[in-house]
């Protein structure tokens, strides 16, 4: 299973590359301008995580355009593995999203002469793990039970929640007098719980994911 599972994973990465390479370019572009033209601490990273979070849908399109659905059904292939390895190659998605944010975040600090720090890029990344683990485990079940069509609706909400996680922490001025020299790196114990939390949800996630993708008719 293991292998079957990193192999679609390859090929879902692979296929998402070639079929929507621009669904693929212009986010991780859109992350790298706004990391330089934008001067705010971290802002990479959070970007990252956005892009990553609204992202689930892409393989689910293409395998929409390409009636690959239909291909999986009919190939030698469990459908546990193909839940498994799509998580996996979307997990990869994030790394290379959020990953590309806090180098971009870093490298502008270091032209501009800022003082961002690891404490804040450390913050930023256990946020945007969070976020990501989060959007994932709620979404993919989904595109796995309805396709992209009729579960395109999920899509928005990731954006919405942090949409309006944004605005009350801008209103409550809760970060507002934070410079980012004054910011603690998260703890040992904050980060073993953020990833335990987060694995312990995607776990669950996938569990669901399977059952509800043997039950769909492709």
């Amino acid at each position: 299973m293991t292998t079957t599972a990193l192999r679609f994973a390859r090929f879902d990465l692979v296929s998402m590359a070639r079929t929507q390479p621009l669904r693929i370019v212009l986010p991780l572009l859109f992350t790298v301008v706004f990391s330089v033209t934008l001067p705010v601490p971290g802002l990479g990273v959070v970007v990252g995580a956005v892009v990553a979070s609204v992202s689930a849908s892409i393989p689910f399109q293409g395998d929409e355009r390409g009636r690959l659905d239909t291909l999986y059904g009919i190939a030698p292939i469990a459908r546990r593995a193909v839940v498994v390895g799509r998580y996996l190659s979307m997990a990869l998605f994030a790394v290379v999203a959020v990953g590309l944010g806090a180098v971009t975040t870093v490298v502008t600090g270091a032209l501009r002469h800022q003082d961002i720090g690891w404490p804040l890029v450390a913050t930023m990344l256990l946020g945007a793990t969070a976020c990501v683990g989060l959007a994932y485990a709620v979404q993919l079940p989904w595109f796995f039970a309805l396709g992209f069509t009729r579960g395109r609706p999920m899509v928005y909400i990731p954006v919405a929640i942090i949409a309006v996680v944004g605005f009350v922490v801008g209103q409550a001025g809760w970060f507002g007098e934070v410079e980012p020299a004054d910011l603690v790196a998260p703890s040992p114990t904050l980060v073993g719980i953020v990833v335990v939390a987060v694995a312990a949800a995607i776990a669950v996630s996938a569990t669901i994911a399977v059952r509800l993708y043997q039950r769909r008719e492709l």
